[in-house]
């Protein structure tokens, strides 16, 4: 059948993870995905962007696989993540918004993706007939050979008679939580100061991934090693960057995230779904947009982050606000992901621009990866 085709090519091109967020029309190949390979579910397709350029890095092969209509979503970090580092994202999109369309919405945005692709530079394939999933190949040796988004355009015509997959649901109940809230009027850290106590304390052989602007910069000025994945661009993307690199490796994984870039995000509920111990993500909580001139974010005196990571199902959840206490964060012994809250006061230090091109931030950070020593 035309699903259990494309597995065996997935499978026959080596490929180890899938992100996928389902479509109506292809959620047969939803749940084979599930059978057949580490599966990563989203909520958002962009968040599928960081993941698979997290586990990229980390030495797997992964695919995403969502509705065409995601492509929208996703865009700006296929951009500026995927092209600017020249990283491999092989997509399969189901395509609506064809002349057999009957959801309205789905028209005006996916009936002109091939010219939008066209623009952006990003190869494609349509595939209109079950016979012609076996090019699927092409699609991937495509991402992977030149290091780009290649997109499979795949319309509905070319899967089987959609049949419900059988769910069986656990009993839903209400997540664990743990919530030491500290509140925020005990703020004496500002972020290169925060920065400065986790590169101080990382361990030599951890993975360090920081979040685009001022915070990359400050890190880069406060410590440089190549284990340090420095974000250029992609604003949302940081903790779905770290989330595929713990997905991927043995080696603990940091992340230096902002308040805005995760109130941006879905991707704490999928942190929690899967849920590696080798995840740490430090939200410093400045409730402002730092890197654009410290404007106050609708969230400033409102939103609890640690709460709302509690919230979403994160077990593990801290605050603190004193530099000696990043020391504990480095030293306990985990056995869930980790979300410290850390509330700062807003300021931006003033640091040059990293002075290191995208792809070879890419580079060395993978050589270094790949170092035993």
């Amino acid at each position: 059948m035309s699903e259990e085709r494309v597995i065996q090519i997935l499978t026959e091109e080596g490929i180890d993870l899938a992100a996928s967020l389902p479509c109506d029309k292809n959620k047969r190949l939803t749940a084979l995905l599930h059978e057949s390979f580490k599966t990563v579910d989203l909520t958002r397709e962009e968040d599928g962007v960081g993941i698979c350029a997290g586990a990229y890095l980390a030495g797997k092969k992964p695919v995403l696989s969502i509705q065409s209509s995601g492509l929208g979503n996703m865009l700006n970090a296929m951009m500026s993540l995927t092209c600017v580092y020249k990283m491999p994202l092989p997509i399969l999109a189901s395509w609506r918004g064809g002349a057999d369309e009957t959801i309205e919405a789905q028209i005006p945005f996916n009936q002109n993706l091939p010219r939008l692709l066209d623009v952006y530079g990003i190869p494609y394939r349509i595939f209109s007939e079950k016979s012609d999933l076996g090019n699927l190949r092409e699609i991937i040796q495509t991402a992977y050979d030149k290091k780009t988004p290649a997109v499979a355009l795949i319309l509905p015509s070319c899967w089987e008679t959609p049949m419900p997959p059988s769910i069986e649901f656990p009993p839903r109940k209400s997540p664990p939580k743990t919530l030491q809230s500290k509140g925020f009027e005990k703020t004496p850290l500002v972020r290169n100061e925060a920065i400065s106590a986790i590169a101080g304390n990382i361990p030599a052989d951890a993975v360090l991934i920081s979040n685009i602007g001022i915070p990359s910069k400050e890190l880069y000025a406060s410590k440089d090693r190549a284990l340090n994945f420095y974000m250029l661009g992609s604003y949302t993307q940081a903790s779905a960057i770290g989330l595929g690199c713990a997905l991927g490796m043995k080696r603990e994984v940091y992340v230096i995230d902002g308040d805005g870039s995760l109130l941006g995000s879905s991707v704490l509920p999928v942190i929690a779904a899967e849920n590696p111990a080798n995840l740490t993500i430090f939200a410093l909580d400045n409730g402002t947009f730092g890197s654009t001139g410290n404007q106050i974010t609708p969230a400033y005196s409102t939103a609890d982050l640690a709460a709302i990571a509690a919230g979403s199902g994160v077990q593990n959840v801290t605050v603190i606000t004193e530099k000696n206490e990043f020391t504990d964060i480095f030293s306990q012994k985990k056995e869930s992901a980790l979300f410290v809250h850390v509330p700062i006061r807003p300021g931006n230090s003033n640091v040059p621009n990293i002075p290191i091109p995208a792809e070879e931030i890419k580079k060395r950070f993978m050589t270094a990866l790949s170092d035993p020593g």
